[in-house]
């Protein structure tokens, strides 16, 4: 949307505090546009800085006192310990599809809202993204370099292969997954997807269980949400399950893969190779052997970064952050139930995920 199409609505609290901890549009606008409603804005680190580092949550506790709302992507935890040091927060508007950086379950008992971003902003770049890691694997992408030509490097025995033929194992099934799907589709391979959230598979999918999907998949692309349940689902037990030629992409959370054993798979040859975009330490360390490794190719988490997606996701993340704080508009909420709880001074507790001034 605009910011033409979005007006001023009298009903949000004048003068109230929002802290941006991290900016993801590089435009401004959208955090202009929050100034321009009369919110008294922060706006903090730059997510297209090469510098940016995350916060501890030291630090997020420090910055974000004494502010109604927070607006930023997941370099900063907001644990339950952060969420009750943070006394006046009301709103936290979310850059992004996940929300594993939140106890949103805290953050319903404290009535403090959740927001976040999501639809095409996401789902298409990330759809591609992980077909793009997948095909550059292949194709060698990660051998044949310039510097690999620039040393005089020619074909060697060093041969790519396709996908066309192969099979590809989905796990999770959501939107992103879906889109990976779809895109696929006239490729000629066989998919498999695993999802226990799922009844029903699409037509051209094959539901089975994880380990199944890990015995039979080529190429195995990881589209679950971060969940306890979740946590390293990725593990030396998996990574042993999966064919030695097989690939594993990871444009999804780190935490669902144990790193650490996918270092060690990697290095002895349990699988072929890796495409990342998601680390267990984020910035990585610089001297990770992942960067060092020949059948890696990484990404330092762009998948969704592109200059559209960013923009549309800055704005979706400013109308959920208005709209939150008693402005016009409607929130897509991840837990409408707090607005019954509402701290003193938040929101109306009568919110709702489609509530409007209108």
């Amino acid at each position: 949307m605009a910011e033409s199409e979005l007006s001023s609505a009298p009903c949000a609290p004048a003068g109230s505090r929002v802290l941006v901890f991290e900016q993801v549009d590089p435009t401004l606008r959208s955090v202009e546009w929050l100034r321009a409603q009369g919110l008294v804005v922060h706006a903090d680190r730059a997510m297209w800085q090469p510098d940016f580092q995350r916060y501890s949550e030291d630090q997020i506790i420090q910055a974000a006192q004494n502010y109604d709302a927070v607006m930023g992507a997941s370099g900063a935890s907001f644990s339950r310990r952060v969420l009750e040091a943070l006394p006046h927060l009301r709103c936290i508007s979310k850059f992004g599809i996940g929300v594993d950086s939140i106890d949103v379950a805290a953050a319903t008992e404290q009535g403090i809202l959740v927001s976040h971003t999501g639809g095409d902003t996401q789902i298409k770049p990330v759809s591609e993204h992980a077909i793009a890691l997948m095909l550059a694997l292949r194709k060698q992408l990660q051998t044949w370099t310039p510097a690999y030509m620039r040393a005089g490097g020619w074909r060697a025995d060093t041969y790519a292969s396709y996908l066309e033929g192969t099979t590809l194992g989905l796990v999770g099934l959501g939107r992103i997954g879906r889109g990976v799907a779809e895109r696929l589709a006239g490729w000629n391979m066989r998919l498999l997807a695993h999802d226990p959230y799922l009844g029903e598979a699409p037509s051209g999918i094959e539901m089975v269980g994880l380990d199944e999907l890990l015995a039979r998949s080529d190429a195995v692309s990881l589209h679950a949400p971060a969940t306890p349940a979740n946590h390293h689902m990725i593990n030396a037990h998996a990574l042993a399950r999966m064919k030695p030629t097989a690939i594993l992409i990871n444009t999804g959370r780190a935490a669902l893969v144990d790193y650490p054993a996918l270092r060690r798979a990697l290095q002895q040859g349990t699988i072929a190779g890796a495409g990342l975009d998601v680390f267990d330490r984020e910035p990585p360390d610089p001297a990770d052997p992942l960067f060092s490794m020949p059948n890696v190719l990484v990404t330092p988490h762009v998948a969704a970064w592109t200059f559209e997606g960013v923009q549309n996701m800055g704005w979706q993340g400013a109308r959920n952050l208005w709209a939150m704080l008693g402005g016009e508009g409607e929130a897509t909420l991840v837990n409408p139930a707090a607005a019954g709880r509402a701290r003193r001074g938040s929101p109306s507790s009568s919110m709702s995920a489609t509530r409007s001034c209108s």
